[in-house]
Formats: C-alpha cells, sequence, structure tokens
C-alpha cells in the first residue's frame, strides 16, 4: 500500500486549486482565473499545490488559446455566412471544451489522491 507523502493540508490547498480550474473552464471563466493567478506566491516553491497551481494556470491558458483562436481563426476563413463553418465551431468548441473539462476533473481527483498530474510517480 502506498503511502501517501503530502500531508492533508497540502491535499486541501491542491483540490481547492483544482477545483478554481474546474470552474474557470465551466462556471466563472474569467473571475475564477484571477482567483488562481492571486494563489501564486501564497504556496512554498517546490509544494504539491503550487505543482497543482501552475498546471491549473498553463491548462486554462491552453483551453483559451485553443477555445478562442482556433474558433477564430475558423469563423475568420469559413466566413460568417457559411453553415458549415458553424457547424464546424460549434463542434470543434464543444468537443475541445470537453475534452479540457476532463483534464481539469482528472487534476482534481488526482489533488484529492495526493497524486501530481502524470502516470510517474517520483
Amino acid at each position: 500500500m502506498k503511502i501517501n507523502k503530502y500531508d492533508q493540508n497540502e491535499i486541501k490547498q491542491a483540490s481547492a486549486i483544482a477545483v478554481w480550474s474546474l470552474l474557470n473552464l465551466t462556471f466563472l471563466p474569467l473571475l475564477s482565473f484571477i482567483v488562481l493567478l492571486s494563489k501564486i506566491n501564497k504556496f512554498a516553491t517546490n509544494s504539491f499545490a503550487t505543482y497543482h497551481l501552475h498546471f491549473a494556470i498553463k491548462l486554462n491558458l491552453a483551453a483559451a488559446t485553443a477555445l478562442i483562436l482556433v474558433s477564430a481563426l475558423i469563423i475568420l476563413f469559413g466566413g460568417l455566412n457559411s453553415g458549415m463553418t458553424w457547424v464546424f465551431v460549434i463542434t470543434y468548441f464543444i468537443s475541445v471544451h470537453a475534452v479540457f473539462i476532463l483534464i481539469s476533473v482528472w487534476m482534481l481527483v488526482r489533488a484529492w489522491a495526493g497524486n501530481k498530474m502524470g502516470y510517474k510517480q517520483v
């Protein structure tokens, strides 16, 4: 049985960060990201919470880039009046958004378990 090397306080902090990341992708987009940014200097440099905070910020920036920029490019190249453009934009937006939400939920579960993201534990 693997014993967790992080204490309950670090796990709670990482879980709260993961919840804010999930909220940023679902219900409170800009407000949650501001909360995440406000937590940057609150934790020790190599702590479990800092790892999850950096991962959450990178995930949300990647989601914003992928959703906003690519959707705008599809609309720009496809035209506003084309029905197929909107089919592609809506399908792309929903699919990619669902993937980012899934990754955020995975991050929350990993934080609850006291693990970092990925499968290799060092």
